[in-house]
């Protein structure tokens, strides 16, 4: 009996001794143990103490409790880093100047100077006859400004615009020659632009077709621009007259004439109005 009594003693002394941490794995369970050594990777413990020695990995393991009150808690192993073409990393998103994001429109303005040649033809008679001239050069000045709305800018900076400019030409030759452009167009990443739109003038109504190119500097744009209006020919009604020695009406057609083609070079600056 007191044999018995005594391995019983020694058998809860070594539970006793063994099972002095707790083992916490991330299932939920608990198990305890004794542990042995514990390593970046695993951890190995006993389960008795002659037992043998077992050896988990760490990332199956939430926690261990130690016998004296200590809690040791294992965080998730870090995600591996792979080589994903594909990521933010490999991949950085192109960085755009403020005034070059997809946005609503934006209003843009600066003056002009230029030089515009009046090839031959009704305009240059209509404005000799107007200011009673006829020493008027062909090249004349232009002073104006440019209105300028960029209606949207995509992403990779491409813009569609819309332009209003007013000009008043020929003060170097004492005329007041007035014009106004109204142009729809669009001007691409690297600055090259082109548009097209109606344009009022002495010479009447007609179409301007522009291009062009600007470059920045800072927050300003130096545009540098070549305007063409094309010539306008006209036709005068046929008209009657009667002849007195033959007593008939007799038709004399119609008149054609030129109203003469305008090319202008333009220099100037933007800059953002809001």
């Amino acid at each position: 009996m007191k044999n018995f009594l005594l391995v019983l003693a020694i058998f809860f002394a070594a539970q006793a001794a063994i099972g002095q941490d707790i083992l916490r794995l991330k299932n939920g369970s608990e198990m305890n143990v004794s542990i042995s050594e514990i390593t970046p990777t695993s951890i190995k413990f006993k389960k008795m103490v002659d037992g043998p020695v077992y050896t988990m990995n760490i990332t199956d393991v939430s926690s261990i409790t130690y016998s004296n009150g200590t809690i040791e808690n294992f965080a998730p192993a870090p995600a591996p880093v792979t080589n994903n073409t594909n990521s933010v990393k490999n991949n950085p998103k192109k960085e755009i100047p403020e005034d070059e994001i997809l946005a609503p429109s934006k209003r843009y303005g600066g003056p002009r100077v230029g030089l515009t040649y009046l090839a031959a033809g009704t305009t240059r008679t209509r404005i000799a006859d107007a200011f009673n001239r006829a020493d008027i050069t062909p090249v004349v000045s232009q002073f104006g400004w440019q209105f300028e709305t960029r209606i949207f800018t995509l992403e990779n900076g491409a813009a569609g615009l819309v332009e209003f400019v007013p000009l008043i030409g020929g003060l170097e030759q004492g005329l007041f020659l007035p014009s106004a452009n109204v142009l729809l167009g669009f001007r691409g990443a690297n600055g090259v632009e082109f548009g097209v739109g109606p344009s009022v003038s002495l010479a009447g109504f007609g179409l301007v077709l522009a291009a062009g190119a600007s470059f920045k500097v800072g927050k300003i744009t130096f545009p540098f621009n070549v305007a063409f209006s094309p010539n306008i020919k006209k036709m005068s009604q046929p008209t009657q007259e009667y002849d007195p020695f033959t007593g008939q009406y007799i038709t004399i057609p119609g008149v054609t004439t030129n109203s003469g083609f305008r090319l202008s070079f333009f220099l100037g600056f933007n800059s953002r109005k809001g």
